[in-house]
Formats: C-alpha cells, structure tokens, sequence
C-alpha cells in the first residue's frame, strides 16, 4: 500500500511538472493574435493616382450622427496617419446641403450626380464610403465596417473593405490592447495593459481604423 502511495506520488507530480511546463510555454509565447483581415479587394485599374480623398460620413441606421462623432473622428484621424492622400472630411452639414441628406450607405442607389457635385465642391478625387454595418459600444464592444473607395471620374470601385471586429473574441482583444498599449500617452497603472480600449468605442474604433486601413494603397498606374 506504501508503495502504491509513492508511487501515484511520483506520476501526480510529474504530471503536474508537465502542466506547468505547459503553462509556462503558453505564458512565453502570448496569446494567438488574428490574422490580418482578408475580406477586401484593391484591383489594379488604369488611372491616375488618387491624390485628395473626401471621406464621407459614417452610415448607421441606428445611431444617430451625434452618436458617431468620436467614431467619425477616430476614422479619420487614422486614414490621416497612413499619409496616402490628402483626406478630406466631409461633415453631416456639407451631405445635407450636397444632397438634401446627412449620411449615405455604400451599399444604396445613389443620389444623380452625386460624385460629381462631390468632386466640384472639394476637388477630390477620390471618395469614400463607410458603413458601420455592426456597432456594439458596450462590453463586449464590436464594430463591424463596410468601405469603398471610389474614383469620381470612373465610378468604379478602387478599394473595397468588410469585416467584424469583435472585442469578445481573445485574440481581437489582445490586439486591439497592444495597438492601445503602443499609441497611448497615457501611462498611469490603471491604463498600463492598454486594457481601457475594450470599455471604449472611441478608443476601440481607432485600433479598427488601423487595421482597416493597412490594406489600403494608393490606386494610382
């Protein structure tokens, strides 16, 4: 019987050995980050490069504009940091008095004209539609994106986009925290592990911007 003891001893403490070897190797290594998004096209189309961009207001059948405005700005500030072209933000205000309406969806017959008017008033050459096709801004927040980048000259589609990101999933949480991490100034304890990203849209809507936005080029010959 006392050898039996020592015995299931011996394997209950090397299988315990084992677990913490394992999760040690696990605590080394991270978690598993996503994948970068792949669901987007950029075809190669013959025309010149896209120099000035108007970005349009985000479209949401459920939130109103006042809502989105940080998102809007969160958007815009990190198309700005790519340095592609030069962007040009396009206000509710302006898409009321082009179009007697304040947002549009990509995805929805446009107005007569519309890229016209749109290149005549801000010289652009380039315009970009953004749907929030999810938007969940409390815990755990989500966004959901749809974009395209269109020439106003051709009317064709340069750059397209669609993708949920979701902070109930590991991996998206993880990212977004580092993305926090490596772009806030703010560096007190409470805000060390980038961790305040996932209790804010705003702040969760910049590391989507980002991410969104790595797989845009500048169309161009």
């Amino acid at each position: 019987m006392i050898g039996r003891r020592v015995f299931l001893c011996v394997v209950l403490g090397t299988l315990g050995g084992l677990c913490v070897g394992c999760m040690s190797v696990r605590q080394a290594l991270g978690p598993v980050l996503p994948p970068p998004p792949q669901n987007y096209f950029s075809p190669t189309l013959q025309g010149p490069a896209m120099r000035r961009v108007a970005v349009l207001p985000l479209f949401n059948e459920r939130y109103p504009g006042d809502y989105l405005r940080d998102v809007d700005a969160a958007f815009h500030g990190e198309l700005v940091k790519k340095a592609l072209f030069e962007v040009v933000p396009v206000s509710r205000a302006q898409m009321e008095s082009l179009i007697g309406q304040r947002q549009i969806s990509s995805v929805e017959t446009l107005p007569a004209d519309i890229l016209g008017k749109i290149h005549e008033r801000f010289g652009v050459d380039g315009v970009m539609f953004t749907d929030l096709t999810q938007f969940s801004p409390y815990h755990a927040v989500s966004i959901g994106v749809r974009l395209k980048l269109v020439d106003v000259g051709t009317a064709q589609i340069r750059w397209a986009f669609d993708y949920i990101y979701d902070a109930g999933n590991p991996a998206v949480a993880e990212a977004a925290k580092r993305f926090q991490r490596r772009n806030s100034s703010d560096h007190s304890p409470i805000y060390s592990d980038g961790g305040s990203v996932l209790l804010s849209p705003s702040l969760f809507a910049k590391y989507v911007a980002s991410e969104t936005f790595e797989s845009l080029r500048t169309p161009q010959n």
